[in-house]
Order: structure tokens, then C-alpha cells, then sequence
């Protein structure tokens, strides 16, 4: 057997792994409906950082706390940053709850009012 028709696949997978932690995705869920999904961690988020709230660009703006975010793979540190509010619906920040011996991670998301 090539030894590259097996490495190539290993190298691709190893690489995927890395790029998983490298990602930012700042990404604003909205609820229409239900409950937002929930995902379980077996380990718990690090300690929160401490951010410096910066002026508010304007009135129409929200702040978004910073929090740790799963990616599937780790946590990762999302800072903090303002966002236009949306006329009719609520933030929820992201939040974790813990149940047993794991964390429940549930991103932040908007719900209809």
C-alpha cells in the first residue's frame, strides 16, 4: 500500500483540528420560535475575562458581553462588542448551566418579544 494515500487523509484530519480553534464567527441567532439548542461540555468554561465596555457608538446599540464559546473542541474567548438592536426582540446572552457533571453551553441568541 502507498504510504500517501494514508497520510494525506491524516495530515488533512490533524489540520482540521488546529483550524478549529483559529475560527472567529461572530454569529447572531435569532428565535422565532422554541428553545435554542443546547450543547453538553464535559469540562467547564474558563474564568470570565474582565473587558473595558467601550462608549456606546449610539442609542440603537446593544452591548454583547464577551463569554467563552464551545467549538466543538475547546472554548474560545469571543470578545465583547456593540451591535445594532433589532426592533421587537430580546437578547439572551450566552450562558452555561451546569447539570450533573456537565456544562449545558447555550449561545446567545435574540427572541421575538
Amino acid at each position: 500500500m502507498n504510504r500517501w494515500k494514508l497520510a494525506v487523509p491524516v495530515i488533512a484530519c490533524v489540520a482540521s483540528l488546529f483550524a478549529v480553534g483559529c475560527a472567529h464567527e461572530d454569529r447572531v441567532v435569532v428565535r422565532e420560535g422554541g428553545a435554542p439548542q443546547e450543547i453538553m461540555v464535559s469540562t467547564a468554561p474558563p474564568q470570565e475575562q474582565v473587558e473595558v465596555v467601550p462608549q456606546a457608538p449610539g442609542t440603537e446599540y446593544l452591548w454583547i458581553k464577551g463569554h467563552w464559546h464551545w467549538t466543538g473542541a475547546q472554548w474560545q474567548w469571543r470578545p465583547g462588542r456593540y451591535e445594532a438592536r433589532r426592533v421587537g426582540y430580546t437578547w439572551i446572552p450566552a450562558h452555561y448551566e451546569q447539570r450533573g457533571r456537565n456544562y449545558i453551553y447555550i449561545d446567545g441568541h435574540y427572541v421575538n418579544r
